[in-house]
């Protein structure tokens, strides 16, 4: 559920007695997790959409009918002289995106600017100064995790990041989102030439060859930022049930990625919701509520200041493309730009 970074350089760091508190980023914000690069073969994952019930079908049906702008990875919005071509990605690769792009390569080339997160040039320049994410992974100087869960929760979690290689005194600095994402990890990722690219950095490449200008939406540290923000309180539970549940996170995973391709990122997204922490003694009522709390930080605050960005340029043709998860909804980008003025339409592929 969150972007995969670089994980193995923050480790080489923190588990040599934290000697830096510097961190590198290469952020590619918020839609799916991607897995081991080369553990396709063990992937286990399935589509969940394929074990519904005829029950469950007509309430997902039903549940994703309410979601506003909830089908379609690729919508038009207008107004006025001014078209932006609103496509959603997925940030981890996969070989199907090739016939995708035969569709965008077009409107990249025809477009004055193309909008993306962030773009390379952000991320080169964010590794360059690495002392302002330190706040993003590590806790407030005086803060311990192992302060803030119970004893037995700590002993299970410094056994679980040992066999990853992370020590107890580095994973007590850590925040626990970050530790969260070790935890839920998976070894699945599609196979296929190119698979390592994602649809931003296929579209960023191909706005550079076409020349086209590519901006960024946000500051490099914005993703991080949001993650950050969520209350430390939140980010403990959240981390202690990934710790407790057996959550098939694979199957998480094929679900969002195969629903992405499918233009029903939404409809995964649900059935996300469903399933996570079920397994758990848990109120369903707080998961949702951890959930509409990930969902208001990590994508309706960024939807906000995005919309401002974008709808103070003046270009005739724009494309913007973001995570998948930041369209659809009533705090969704699209929802967004319809409140803004703009008219929307599915892009017709």
């Amino acid at each position: 559920m969150i972007a995969r970074l670089r994980k193995q350089h923050l480790l080489q760091q923190l588990t040599q007695g934290l000697r830096s508190a510097a961190v590198i980023l290469l952020l590619s914000s918020i839609c799916l997790g991607t897995g081991a690069t080369d553990a396709a073969a063990r992937c286990g994952g399935v589509d969940l959409r394929d074990h519904l019930t005829d029950s469950a079908r007509a309430r997902l049906d039903a549940d994703l009918a309410r979601v506003p702008y909830a089908l379609g990875n690729h919508w038009i919005a207008t107004r006025g002289a001014q078209r932006i071509d609103v496509i959603g990605t997925q940030h981890s690769g996969d070989a199907r995106m090739s016939s995708m792009m035969r569709r965008i390569r077009p409107l990249i080339r025809q477009a004055d600017a193309v909008f993306l997160e962030v773009t390379e040039p952000q991320m080169i320049a964010a590794d360059s100064d690495q002392s302002a994410f330190a706040r993003y992974f590590l806790l407030p100087p005086g803060q311990r995790l192992d302060r803030m869960m119970p004893a037995d929760d700590w002993t299970l979690l410094t056994a679980r990041l040992a066999a990853l290689g992370i020590a107890p005194e580095a994973a007590a600095r850590m925040q626990p989102w970050y530790l969260s994402d070790f935890l839920t990890g998976t070894d699945c990722r599609k196979r296929g030439f190119g698979s390592r690219r994602g649809l931003d950095d296929r579209i960023e490449r191909t706005a550079r060859t076409a020349g086209t200008p590519t901006l960024g939406l946000e500051a490099s540290e914005a993703g991080l930022a949001a993650l950050a923000s969520m209350p430390l309180s939140d980010q403990v539970k959240m981390l202690r049930f990934d710790l407790r549940s057996e959550t098939r996170h694979e199957d998480l995973y094929i679900t969002l990625s195969e629903s992405f391709f499918d233009g029903r990122l939404t409809e995964g997204r649900i059935l996300l919701s469903w399933m996570i922490y079920r397994d758990l003694d848990v109120p369903r009522r707080e998961v949702h509520r951890l959930l509409a709390s990930f969902d208001r930080v990590v994508l309706e605050k960024r939807n906000r200041a995005w919309v401002k960005r974008l709808t103070a340029r003046q270009e005739p043709r724009l494309v913007v493309a973001v995570g998948a998860a930041h369209l659809a909804g009533d705090t969704g980008l699209l929802n967004m730009l319809r409140r803004a003025g703009y008219q929307l339409a599915p892009a017709q592929d």
